[in-house]
C-alpha cells in the first residue's frame, strides 16, 4: 500500500493571514483540498492521511466529503513543529501499516505537485529505500559565517535543493522516529526528516521535482505569485478551448 501524509499542522505566521496558509481559499476552494486532489487522482496511491491543526480537522472532513476526496482515510493532530508533526503522522499510521507500505510525505501546500514527481518518488524508493525530491541549483551558494558577508562560494553543481515529497518504507519511518523521539536527535523546530535521516547514518537518494513544484505558499509573495499563475494557466486553457 503507498500512503501519502500530507503536513497541514502549521499556523502559518509568516504567511500573516487570520487562518493558517494551507487553508486560505484559491479561487474559492481551501489551498489543502488542491494537494488533496493530486493524491486523490494519483493511481500510485491508496489512501491519504492528513496531519491537521486541531480546530480545522472538522473543516477537513467537510472539505473531503464536499470536494469528493475518498482516499482521505485518517487525520491526526499535528505538533509545534514539521518535525513533530511528522512524527505524530508516523504513530498516527500504527494500526494501519505494515513495515514494507510506502509512506510518502507531501506538503498541504504543494499543489504543483505532478504524475512524474509522484511516479518517480515511489520508483528511488523501492530501489534505494527512501526518496527526495531534489533538483540541482541554480544559482550559486554563498556561505556566511555572520550574514554580512561571504568568502566562500559553493558551485551550483555540487548542489540540489531539496524538496517534498519525502518517500520511505513505513518500517524506516516508525524506526527513526521513534529513536529520534526517545534520544532527542533532530527534534528542534528546524529539523525536518532529511535532516533526521542524515544524523541516523542514512544515505539520501534523489528523486525528481520540478520547478513548478518549488512555488509553495509561505508568504503574501508567494500567494500572489500563485494567484497569477493560475490566472495565467486559465487564460492559456482558454485560448486553447476555442
Amino acid at each position: 500500500m503507498n500512503i501519502a501524509v500530507l503536513l497541514a499542522g502549521g499556523t502559518g505566521q509568516r504567511f500573516g493571514a487570520s487562518v493558517p496558509k494551507q487553508f486560505v481559499t484559491l479561487n474559492d476552494k481551501p489551498m489543502i483540498v488542491y494537494a488533496l486532489e493530486i493524491y486523490e487522482r494519483s493511481p500510485h496511491i491508496d489512501a491519504v492521511e492528513v496531519v491537521c491543526v486541531p480546530e480545522y480537522i472538522p473543516l477537513v472532513r467537510q472539505w473531503a466529503d464536499r470536494w469528493g476526496i475518498t482516499k482521505l482515510k485518517w487525520i491526526v493532530e499535528g505538533g509545534s513543529s514539521c518535525q513533530e508533526s511528522t512524527y505524530k503522522g508516523i504513530l498516527g499510521l500504527e494500526r494501519h501499516c505494515s513495515q514494507d507500505d510506502l509512506i510518502m510525505l507531501g506538503m498541504s501546500t504543494s499543489i504543483f505537485v505532478d504524475e512524474d514527481i509522484i511516479s518517480d518518488s515511489l520508483r528511488v524508493c523501492k530501489k534505494f529505500g527512501n526518496a527526495f525530491a531534489a533538483m540541482q541549483c541554480i544559482y550559486n551558494l554563498a556561505y556566511t559565517d555572520d550574514g554580512e558577508s561571504f568568502e566562500k562560494i559553493n558551485r551550483k553543481e555540487k548542489h540540489r535543493t531539496i524538496n517534498m515529497p519525502w518517500t520511505a518504507p513505513y518500517g524506516t519511518w516508525d524506526t527513526l522516529y521513534r529513536k529520534a523521539a526517545q534520544e532527542n536527535i533532530e527534534m528542534k523546530a528546524d529539523s525536518y526528516a532529511p535532516t533526521l535521516f542524515l544524523a541516523m547514518g542514512e544515505t539520501l537518494y534523489f528523486s525528481k521535482d520540478t520547478p513548478k513544484n518549488k512555488i509553495h505558499v509561505t508568504t503574501q509573495q508567494d500567494y500572489d505569485i500563485l494567484c497569477a499563475l493560475f490566472e495565467y494557466e486559465k487564460r492559456s486553457k482558454d485560448k486553447c478551448d476555442i
